[in-house]
Formats: structure tokens, C-alpha cells, sequence
């Protein structure tokens, strides 16, 4: 199964689990791979590509912590946290 159908899956879950935090992370992944897509002009991605996207997500999120952190806005830092988890 690709990681694109996962995804898609993930997302489903977490509606019916009623699970904010994972529902946006999940939704900013298939956001990023829609725009893959659409770049590629309408090609299929790959898994690698995918992958890609999630490591440059997860880092994204993590520097966005560390901003959030230093600036002592822990309940942005808190979602952003939690948001990585989700996509790791």
C-alpha cells in the first residue's frame, strides 16, 4: 500500500477519533503531496517523495518549536510538538 493511501487512511481515523491535532497534521501531509502532484502535473509520487515531504514537515515543525520555545509561547509550542509526533 503506498504511503499516500496510509495517509488518506490516517486521515479517515482520526475524523471517526474525533482528533484535532492529528487531523491537521495529517491534512497539511496530504496538502504538500497534493501540491507535489499538481507540480509534477499530475504524475504519480513516490514513496520516496512522500518521505521527503515528511522530513522537511518534521523539521519544519521542530524549528517552528524552537521559535515558539524561545519566544515563550509554549501553547503554540505544545501543538507543534504534538503535530510532529503525528507525522513522525
Amino acid at each position: 500500500m503506498s504511503l499516500e493511501i496510509t495517509i488518506n487512511d490516517a486521515i479517515k481515523d482520526a475524523m471517526r477519533a474525533k482528533d484535532k491535532v492529528a487531523l491537521d497534521a495529517l491534512r497539511a501531509v496530504k496538502s504538500q503531496v497534493l501540491l507535489l502532484k499538481t507540480e509534477a502535473k499530475g504524475a504519480e509520487v513516490s514513496d520516496e517523495q512522500v518521505i521527503t515531504i515528511l522530513q522537511r514537515m518534521v523539521k519544519q515543525r521542530k524549528d517552528s518549536y524552537d521559535q515558539f520555545t524561545a519566544q515563550n509561547r509554549t501553547d503554540l509550542a505544545e501543538v507543534e510538538t504534538a503535530q510532529s509526533k503525528v507525522i513522525e
